[in-house]
């Protein structure tokens, strides 16, 4: 088979990923490593992690070499792929190696390699996460892979469809991996051992048990305090299991003694008392008999006008009197001599022992003013009264006035008539307390009504009032009868994304009852479905719709990326620019289609000399030279231009006028 070109090989891509069967045409390349048997083509799928919310798989060339191939890898219902993510190695042999074409589509699971240099193995290809929709660990049985239209070059030169195994290195079953902290699944107590567990992070399954040790005892203590004479306990009880862990016998420690005495007096007998410091019994109690009276004296003293005096006999021993004999005092013999004080005169009063001539009281006697004593009558309304002060002492009068008579002084008192009761109107004389004026004013009788109506409800009584405006008394009612409730089903029916309820509501009073809540489902989403294909143009899109109401979402596929192969710049000579003008630079990609998705960056080598924006505009700052360079984002393609700046004549006479004198210095 010949060589084909790079864009035969896009074509025949883009037609296996979209007819799947369709086998892709074999590619010559160059050798790039030789294997045991030329035909053989080794492909490995093994796993590489899993949890229990996905699994990552991985597809391996392990032996031989390829130019292209198609890989399909199909999983179970529970398993759906979330992404097909190309190695890293893989990558970088197409940086290195640009003629040719990588695809993926994780929806079908299908991905396509192509190049015109061959791949050889060991070389990691892809690696494929899915999403568990069950936490099982994934077997053998739930990956499977196949490998189609695989192509490689032979040592003549031909392309030829490689002999290919699939080896499928997924456990034949799942083996649980332990991992995270032991869960206690069984409590240990004191009589029993417990157990603990780890989970699968694969599968969330237990992976492994282990016991746990017994628990210490819950210790009860039962205890009776030893007494003086009586022997006490202590006992340890296990509340759990009833184990009787320790039983002591306090031994009685007998009595502590301590003495209470009081010695005997003359008069009072003592004691001796041992009684126990801890029990309190009295273990021994003696009486001390009083000694009576031994060493005694005589002792007398004179009476005074003021004090006793005595004779007594007194006792040395206890410092207490035994008898005595109490000589009464004469007391004082008062001569008085005094002066009356007047109503205006002080006078005095003095008293003198004539025995001791003590003065036993001497008092200044003030005047004492006038004892006046009023006599005075109280005008009343009609008559005049009058207010007059004498002294009981000496008889002067001392005031003498008339009060005049002051006249009624009205208060009125008044009640009115209601429609049922009388009223009156009375005036009475606030001070003499006398009736001027009693009036009765008729009741009225209900003159003026209205009638009142409220409507029943569901649940409260209404009514017809008859009510007097006067005194708002009802005069007549009617009760008009609650009707009840009259209930009518509501019902909504519950939606992919609301919640739908079922109620009962009054349709005259609108009162709702308690509403039911009908969950809302939620979505039925399908599978996703490419809608549109992405080329090298546009981007594709891919839809899941919900198989209840129809609403779908979409993403967009990645447009299909054409590598650079070269890029020319215009102009296409290198040329010459003014200072301080600028022009632009236009960079054109081969091949075309490469235009679509290429992302060109403009650097200059001397950015003091001339400038470059992102969109190939150059600015010329300065005299001399720069090369302006247009290469892809990951600078394996580029082109260059150079640029040659200078003055023009005007710009060189004005230099001259700047900075010509200094040539002459």
């Amino acid at each position: 088979m010949k060589k084909l070109s790079l864009k035969i090989i896009a074509v025949m891509l883009v037609v296996c990923m979209l007819f799947p069967t369709v086998i892709a045409g074999a590619l010559a390349g160059d050798i790039t490593g030789e294997s045991g048997n030329e035909n053989s083509v080794t492909f490995v799928l093994e796993k590489v992690s899993e949890t229990t919310q996905n699994v990552i798989v991985k597809l391996v060339l392990s032996e031989g070499k390829a130019l292209c191939f198609d890989a399909q890898i199909e999983a179970s219902d529970a398993l759906t792929c979330s992404e097909i993510a190309i190695s890293d190695s893989l990558k970088d042999f197409f940086n290195e190696n640009m003629n040719g074409t990588l695809s993926v589509n994780k929806e079908t699971g299908r991905f396509s390699v192509v190049n015109t240099v061959q791949i050889s193995g060991p070389i990691d290809i892809a690696e494929i996460t899915y999403s568990k929709s069950v936490s099982a660990g994934i077997k053998l049985s739930d990956i499977t892979m196949k490998i189609e239209s695989c192509y490689h070059t032979s040592s003549d030169g031909t392309d030829i469809e490689a002999d290919v195994t699939v080896i499928n290195a997924i456990p034949q079953t799942h083996v649980h991996k332990a991992a995270g902290e032991w869960q206690e699944t069984v409590p240990a107590d004191c009589s029993h051992v417990g157990q603990k567990v780890k989970y699968c992070s694969e599968c969330g399954e237990v992976a492994e048990t282990q016991t746990t040790d017994k628990t210490n005892h819950t210790v009860t203590v039962d205890e009776k305090p030893a007494t003086c004479t009586e022997d006490g306990y202590h006992k340890e009880i296990c509340s759990v299991c009833k184990e009787v862990l320790k039983d002591e016998v306090i031994k009685a420690p007998g009595h502590k003694i301590t003495v209470d005495e009081k010695p005997a007096t003359c008069t009072e007998d003592g004691y001796y008392k041992e009684i126990c410091s801890v029990c309190r019994e009295v273990l021994k109690n003696d009486v001390i008999k009083a000694s009576g009276h031994k060493n005694t004296e005589n002792q007398h003293k004179d009476a005074t006008c003021t004090e006793d005096g005595y004779d007594r006999v007194y006792c040395n021993d206890c410092n207490k009197v035994i008898s005595e004999n109490i000589i009464k005092a004469q007391g004082h013999k008062i001569v008085i001599d005094e002066k009356t004080a007047t109503c205006t005169e002080d006078g005095y009063y003095k008293e003198t022992c004539s025995v001791c001539q003590k003065v036993l009281k001497n008092e200044v006697i003030k005047a004492s003013g006038h004892k006046i004593v009023i006599d005075e009558k109280s005008a009343t309304c009609t008559e005049d009264g009058y207010h007059k002060e004498t002294c009981s002492v000496c008889q002067k009068v001392l005031k003498n006035e008339v009060i005049k008579a002051s006249g009624h002084k009205i208060t009125v008192d008044e009640k009115p008539a209601t429609c049922t009761k009388d009223g009156y109107h009375k005036e009475t004389c606030s001070v003499c307390r006398e009736v001027l004026k009693n009036e009765v004013i008729k009741a009225t009788g209900h003159q003026h009504k209205k009638t009142d109506t409220l409507a029943a409800t569901c649940t409260e009584n209404g009514y017809i009032r008859e009510i007097c405006l006067d005194c708002q008394t009802v005069v007549k009612e009617t009760i008009l009868k609650a009707a009840g409730h009259k209930y009518v089903k509501d019902v909504k029916q519950a939606t992919c994304t609301e919640d739908g309820y079922i109620q009962y509501q009054c349709s005259v009073c609108k009162l709702s009852g308690d509403r039911l809540v009908v969950k809302s489902p939620g979505h039925s989403w399908g599978k996703w479905r490419v809608v549109k294909e992405p080329t090298y143009r546009s981007v594709g899109i891919k839809r899941m719709t919900c198989t209840t109401c129809g609403e779908y979402v979409e993403e967009e596929l990645p447009m299909i990326v054409v590598p650079v192969e070269k890029i020319v710049i215009v102009p296409e000579e290198d040329f010459k620019i003014y200072c301080k003008k600028t022009d632009r630079l236009q960079a054109t990609v081969f091949p075309e289609e490469a235009a679509y998705s290429a992302e060109i960056i403009w650097t200059s080598s001397n950015p003091e000399i001339v400038s470059v924006d992102e969109d190939g505009t150059i600015t010329a700052k300065l005299r001399g030279t720069a090369t302006i360079t247009a290469s892809t984002k990951d600078g394996k393609v580029t082109a260059t231009r150079n640029v040659t700046v200078d003055y023009s004549l005007l710009q060189w006479i004005i230099v001259y006028i700047l900075f010509g004198w200094i040539w002459y210095l």
